[in-house]
């Protein structure tokens, strides 16, 4: 996803084109804004498990479970003991899927709130 703008903004008029033939189908706007505050959370969570799936959260945890057992280290280990902190400490990472998440997620919350006010 290159284009994580260009989706997002295709999402959000996806969303308010279904908003629209809901509404022509006779929903009312608290069912019709309600819908857009779920699908609002879902992209939202979507988008922080993506900023958690580059977080290196379980670096280092199978060293810790075998602490007291010598481990040999994997042949394709990624990451030596000696360098979990480093890894851990990382800057946060933003991937295009999560920004594609958290911005199309916002925007569905804040018509979910307008619709039902």
């Amino acid at each position: 996803m290159k284009n994580w703008k260009r989706a997002a903004t295709g999402t959000v008029a996806a969303g308010l084109l279904v908003a629209l033939v809901m509404k022509i189908l006779g929903q009312s706007f608290m069912v019709i804004g309600n819908l857009l505050f779920m699908v609002g959370l879902l992209l939202i969570m979507f988008g922080g498990i993506c900023v958690l799936a580059k977080g290196h959260l379980f670096t280092g945890w199978r060293h810790l479970w075998h602490r007291k057992e010598k481990v040999e280290p994997l042949p394709g280990e990624k990451v030596p003991v000696r360098q979990v902190a480093s890894t851990k400490n990382a800057p946060i990472v933003v991937n295009t899927l999560a920004r594609f998440g958290l911005v199309s997620g916002a925007c569905y919350l804040i018509l979910g709130v307008v619709f039902t006010i």
